[in-house]
């Protein structure tokens, strides 16, 4: 029986996986695949995205394994998942950045509200924001942000609900926007704003 703990595995693997040794590469895969999977499938809703992911993201972990860019090869697992939840995002907003209109005068007038693409691309950033408030640290900012935000419920409710004054619900959704929007910047980046 093999008494290693996970982060010795982990250093195994990625000095293996340095040293170009393929079966490295298979049993890392085999390893980490279903935890990567399942995430980015209860992420993304859907299966065939997150097979995709999951294979973009195998190959870009490799690729930087290989090339030294994990410093501690101990926090593999967390690489992992950190390198799966980039892939994700930055599908999303790709996706939100390849609507393309040709006709200028056909963009300006025509009523957004009904254009396909425009509900799509709703959609589309709906799901970026979701994922993005979910990984906010404090409970109260999530849930804040979910409910005033997101599902539009009444302040007065919500004050009630948290036993806030309007004013200090201010304050604590202004913090929370903040983190929100370091978290925005630092994960979808500045030229989203």
């Amino acid at each position: 029986m093999n008494n290693k703990t996970e982060a010795e595995i982990a250093e195994s693997l990625v000095s293996r996986v340095m040293a170009s040794d393929k079966a490295a590469e298979t049993e890392m895969v085999e390893r980490y695949s279903k935890g990567m999977l399942f995430m980015l499938r209860h992420r993304s809703g859907n299966q065939a995205l997150a097979e995709d992911m999951s294979q973009e993201t195998w190959r870009i972990i490799f690729e930087k394994v290989r090339a030294g860019d994990l410093k501690d090869h101990s926090k593999l697992s967390a690489y992992i998942v950190q390198t799966a939840k980039n892939q994700l995002l930055m599908c999303y907003r790709s996706s939100h950045h390849t609507r393309v209109t040709n006709d200028v005068d056909t963009a300006e007038t025509a009523d957004t509200v009904d254009q396909p693409d425009q509900v799509i691309e709703r959609q589309n950033m709906a799901k970026v924001v979701r994922l993005l408030v979910n990984e906010l640290k404090t409970p109260r900012d999530r849930e804040l942000i979910m409910r005033f935000y997101l599902r539009e419920e009444d302040k007065k409710t919500i004050c009630d609900d948290f036993g806030l004054s309007e004013l200090h619900f201010n304050r604590v959704l202004f913090r929370a926007r903040q983190r929100f929007k370091e978290l925005w910047l630092e994960q979808v980046g500045h030229h989203n704003r």
